[in-house]
């Protein structure tokens, strides 16, 4: 039986079409095997632009930042507190319904018996399915409420995470042409031993 890759040999396609095909699935074209048979595999890779674009917004807010007074700072990091307080009760009671909804089919699956021997399975397969979602989607996440920062407490956490957003897109754009450029390169070679 043919696979993806061998079924156009049937319809006569070239050593050099049967090798680029197959090329999807190695290196370089990886990110490609599972396009259609017929998507078109580049000349060249090219860098996306989400790390720059975010590198962008990071250095706005940085600059943003800069402008704060102290009494804006203080003034913000109320009001990220209050944000934060209510996003966390919002998050518990998800996690409560959340609970009751596990709870009340794992009480069904318990009572379910199973209509044969070859059943078992099945049910202490949806029962470890479901203490297993309780156990991870329904634990207590926070202890106690979030912290109430100072503004020059607040400016100095975002500062810090702002900085961290540099330093992570900045690397990781670099990390990015890097691959694209090794990526570009591989299927260059390939191209050029397939004249």
């Amino acid at each position: 039986m043919p696979t993806g890759y061998t079924a156009a040999i049937a319809d006569g396609i070239t050593f050099k079409q049967f090798v680029m095909s197959c090329a999807r699935a190695f290196g370089a074209l990886v990110t490609m095997r599972d396009d259609p048979c017929d998507a078109p595999i580049p000349e060249e890779f090219k860098p996306s632009d989400w790390h720059v674009k975010e590198l962008e917004k990071a250095r706005s807010r940085m600059r943003e930042l800069e402008g704060f007074s102290m009494s804006q700072a203080a003034a913000m990091a109320r009001s990220d507190y209050e944000s934060e307080v209510k996003r966390r009760e919002e998050s518990d009671r998800k996690r409560a319904t959340l609970r009751r909804q596990y709870e009340a089919m794992l009480t069904e699956v318990r009572r379910w018996s199973p209509p044969t021997p070859d059943h078992r399975e099945l049910r202490e397969f949806m029962e470890k399915q479901i203490v297993q979602s309780i156990d991870f989607d329904c634990g207590r996440i926070y202890d106690g409420p979030p912290p109430l920062f100072t503004g020059p407490e607040w400016l100095a956490d975002q500062r810090k995470k702002v900085e961290w957003n540099i330093a992570y897109h900045t690397k990781e754009h670099a990390a990015e042409v890097a691959r694209c450029k090794s990526r570009t390169e591989w299927l260059r070679a390939l191209r050029e031993s397939l004249q």
